[in-house]
């Protein structure tokens, strides 16, 4: 007879596979404590403090591991580390009565090489896309990521979304944060809850018949208004019953494009990937499907479809 498994040991299970995932993507586990010193601002906003603590360094309840892990990479900074990358998965505890939650934390900070990436170069900084890389390759479940106001201790900010719930953030910390801990390149970090329902369900192998036609690619490039999200343009054409994978390749923004492109413009590419899962597609079937993606951009978004 089998025992049912139960909730803790789905939750053991859904840790391991994270943090074999995560290390297996080049990051490097830390365990802090879950006491803090009282100078841990930004991020120990209402912390609970410890009616008798032993020492300064141990006054309250973190209500974040982003202040042990921030004090992780001083260290390792300080030890001569000139790319460091790192996560921690633990318990927060948040006021007024302690509750318990459990959350991961990563950050990020250096240089990397690697395989072909849409930056360009073979050997870049580690910026936040490689946080959200990192999360959305764990088994999190549909998460978004949306830009958000400056919070405090960040230059930029970003919230993180499980359908309409937040669930964390991220971001860039201040330069003036990020030298304080002797980081000469830029830090990125990023927090997540994990809940019940999101940790839940999301190893669940599936199985499907493997593919009997062939794909057709075709590439569709547009210039676009600089504010104009990545998430909004799929999200035009991601229903077309045909279309099985789009893969952003492209990225020209900025100064430099401005030059070419015009004031608060920039230049995106995708390659979009078409399948019939019962037949072979013809090449003017995927024209047409092809041809109405692209006029839903210029008439939906305002793009400037380039040939």
């Amino acid at each position: 007879v089998f025992t049912p498994i139960s909730t803790a040991d789905r939750t053991f299970d859904f840790d391991s596979r994270l943090r074999q995932r995560l290390c297996a993507r080049g990051f490097s586990e830390a365990r802090t404590s879950a006491l803090i010193p009282r100078q841990s601002a930004p991020f120990a906003q209402g912390a609970v403090e410890l009616r008798n603590p032993l020492s300064e360094d141990h006054v309250a309840l973190r209500p974040s591991l982003l202040p042990g892990l921030l004090a992780v990479l001083e260290r390792n900074i300080r030890a001569g580390a000139q790319s460091v990358r790192l996560f921690e998965l633990g318990r927060t505890f948040s006021a007024p009565d302690a509750n318990e939650e459990r959350h991961l934390a990563l950050l990020c900070c250096g240089e990397t090489q690697g395989e072909v990436h849409w930056r360009g170069d073979a050997k870049r900084p580690l910026d936040f896309f490689d946080l959200k890389g990192a999360v959305e390759a764990v088994e999190t479940g549909a998460l978004s990521f949306r830009r958000t106001k400056k919070k405090p201790g960040l230059a930029l900010a970003a919230e993180i979304f499980d359908g309409v719930n937040v669930v964390g953030f991220g971001g860039q910390l201040t330069t003036a944060k990020a030298e304080t801990l002797g980081a000469k390149t830029p830090v990125f970090i990023l927090e997540l809850q994990l809940a019940g329902e999101l940790a839940s369900n999301r190893g669940t192998v599936k199985f499907r018949e493997l593919d009997k036609f062939p794909t057709v690619t075709r590439d569709i490039a547009m210039v676009v208004p600089d504010h104009l999200t990545h998430e909004k343009i799929i999200s035009t054409f991601i229903d077309e019953p045909i279309l099985e994978r789009v893969k952003f390749f492209d990225l020209f923004v900025g100064p430099e494009a401005e030059k070419t492109l015009g004031a608060c413009r920039k230049s995106m590419a995708y390659t979009l990937t078409y399948r019939d899962k019962n037949r072979t597609l013809t090449n003017d079937e995927v024209t047409v499907v092809h041809s109405r993606i692209r006029e839903r951009l210029r008439s939906e978004l305002g793009a400037e479809l380039r040939e």
